[in-house]
C-alpha cells in the first residue's frame, strides 16, 4: 500500500517548525509543498521536490500517490497543522477512492499562536475557517456564536470574506459595533502585526491574507463591569 506523510510546517517562522518534522523530511525522496513552505526545509531536503500551486494541485496530489505506490517515500508538506484547513482534507478529497495510507505529524497552527498572542485558552473557543468559502450556513454559525457570547477564533477568505467584510457582516446583523474584535497578522514573522480593537475599528482595517481574526463578545461585558 502507498504511504505519505502529511506534515505541520507550523505558522510560518523556522523556529516552529517541529524537530520531528525536520526529521521526516530529511528521510523523504519527494517534498510536496508550497513555494513558501518548501523555503522552511531547504536545508533539510535531501530528495526531489514538487511545488503546489492552486493550478496543479490535484495534480500534484496525483503524483504523490504515484511516487509512493513505487514504494518511495513521500512527504506532503501543510502550513500550520494539517488537521485545521490544512491539506488533510484535501488530500483525502483528491486522493478518494485510492489505497493510500496517510501518516499526520502534527504542527503548530495559527490559531494555536494567535490564542498563544492574546493569552487565550482554547478549551472554550468556537473555531471557524472560511478558507474554503464563505457559505450563507457557515456565516449563520458564526453569528449564532457570536451572538452567544462565545469567543471565537476563525480564519478569515483572503478574497470573500476578509476581516473588514466580517466585522461589517456581524454589525449587520445586530452585533455592537464596540464588541471587541483583534486580528494577528503574520503571526511569528518579522512583519507580525496584533491589532487589539473593535468591530467597527476592523471593518475599517486592511490586512494581509496570512491573519487570524477574533471575537470576544464577552470581554465587552468585562469592561463595563470593571467601569
Amino acid at each position: 500500500m502507498a504511504k505519505i506523510t502529511i506534515v505541520g510546517a507550523g505558522p510560518g517562522s523556522p523556529d516552529y517548525v517541529t524537530p520531528i518534522a525536520r526529521k521526516i523530511v530529511q528521510k523523504a525522496q519527494l517534498v510536496v509543498g508550497a513555494e513558501r513552505v518548501l523555503s522552511l526545509f531547504k536545508n533539510d531536503i535531501k530528495g526531489e521536490t514538487l511545488k503546489l500551486t492552486a493550478k496543479n494541485l490535484n495534480e500534484a496530489l496525483q503524483q504523490c500517490v504515484d511516487y509512493a505506490e513505487e514504494g518511495k517515500t513521500v512527504a506532503l508538506l501543510s502550513t500550520g497543522d494539517p488537521g485545521f484547513s490544512g491539506l488533510l482534507r484535501t488530500f483525502r478529497k483528491a486522493t478518494k477512492g485510492k489505497n493510500v495510507d496517510v501518516d499526520v505529524v502534527p504542527g503548530v497552527s495559527s490559531l494555536q499562536a494567535c490564542a498563544a498572542k492574546l493569552t487565550m485558552t482554547w478549551d472554550e473557543i468556537d473555531l471557524f475557517s472560511f478558507h474554503e468559502g464563505a457559505s450563507l450556513e457557515k456565516k449563520k454559525q458564526l453569528l449564532a456564536a457570536v451572538k452567544e457570547g462565545s469567543d471565537v477564533v476563525l480564519l478569515p477568505n483572503p478574497k470573500v470574506f476578509v476581516p473588514s467584510n466580517i466585522a461589517k457582516f456581524l454589525i449587520d446583523k445586530g452585533i455592537a459595533s464596540d464588541t471587541p474584535a483583534f486580528v494577528c497578522e503574520n503571526l511569528t514573522l518579522n512583519n507580525e502585526r496584533v491589532e487589539k480593537s473593535t468591530l467597527k475599528g476592523v471593518s475599517g482595517m486592511t490586512f494581509r491574507p496570512l491573519c487570524v481574526m477574533v471575537i470576544r463578545p464577552n470581554r465587552k461585558q468585562i469592561s463595563q463591569k470593571q467601569c
